[in-house]
């Protein structure tokens, strides 16, 4: 009752992040659209169902990572549990380096399967690159909050974001509206952002007291 319990908590909360990550390429969207153009608006739009797919996949991945550590931390197995933690980041540098040697080159295919208008297939193409380095980000996040919920605190993990997702706002008026950058100051405030949102992960776990 108790395994089957965590599990509802966990699923439930990576169900609220997805949708709470999901924010920042719809205030992409929606701030490109406003003040760069409707070509900006569909490059930004056309990307999404790119990166909300590595989006669900590193929630799935973090999901399994919550069990395990939630099993150990549960058996004050301290040397278990950081071995798990450590195998979790280790395995989690090794995808993303893939990742991004593997995405990059095929960034334009993939748009192209998508069928987007021709006009904005260079700017859709520059917000994707981007947006792939900042897959780094969105898998640590999903990973070091999975690492969280195991350990008992989903609220620090959901906090995390919200103040990510609103500095990721605050960025994207800047970049957007202030210095003029276009799509990809978009792109490089949601990096940053997600960026912030380990670090602050990182500090959060390096302060519970079973570490």
């Amino acid at each position: 009752a108790v395994f089957h319990a965590l599990a509802d908590a966990t699923e439930a909360t990576g169900e609220l992040q997805e949708l709470r990550q999901q924010l920042y390429n719809t205030a992409d969207t929606v701030i490109v659209g406003m003040y760069v153009g409707d070509n900006a608006l569909s490059a930004v739009g056309s990307a999404g169902p790119i990166v909300n797919m590595l989006l669900v996949l590193f929630i799935g991945i973090s999901t399994g990572a919550g069990i395990m550590v939630a099993q150990y931390f549960g058996a004050k197995s301290r040397e278990d549990l950081s071995y798990t933690i450590g195998n979790c980041i280790t395995v989690t540098a090794i995808a993303c380096v893939i990742l991004i040697i593997v995405a990059a080159p095929l960034i334009r295919p993939v748009l192209h399967m998508l069928n987007p208008p021709e006009s904005i297939i260079d700017s859709c193409a520059g917000y994707l690159m981007i947006s792939v380095l900042g897959g780094v980000g969105i898998a640590y996040y999903n990973i070091l909050s999975g690492i969280l919920r195991g350990m008992g605190d989903s609220f620090s993990a959901l906090m995390f974001l919200l103040v990510s997702a609103a500095l990721n706002v605050g960025l994207d008026l800047l970049f957007v509206l202030v210095l003029h950058w276009g799509i990809p100051g978009a792109a490089i405030a949601t990096l940053i952002a997600q960026a912030c949102s380990v670090v602050f992960c990182l500090v959060r776990i390096r302060r519970l007291p079973v570490l």
